[in-house]
């Protein structure tokens, strides 16, 4: 196999900030970019409390992966939680 571990399994994990465009629309750019700056953070800081890896950030968006299913399904609910509590 070209270079990829056989057996190897990996949970990937995309998470976006919904509703960016209507944020930037009703907050205005300075405190929308606040805000999804935030987001991204914990977005971010959850993924590496629950042993995940953050293989990028693209604006309001963050891919992590995992070494389990669990622990992405564990990481996005508290990504979910904590930014609806903000």
């Amino acid at each position: 196999m070209d270079g990829m571990a056989r057996g190897t399994e990996l949970a990937i994990l995309f998470a976006d900030v919904c509703g960016s465009t209507r944020l930037y629309e009703t907050l205005g750019d300075a405190k929308a970019r606040t805000a999804i700056a935030r987001c991204v953070a914990v977005m971010s800081e959850t993924t590496t409390r629950h042993g995940g890896t953050v293989i990028k950030t693209i604006g309001d968006e963050v891919m992590s992966t995992f070494t389990t299913a669990d622990e992405a399904a564990q990481a996005a609910a508290e990504m979910q939680e904590t930014i609806t509590d903000a």
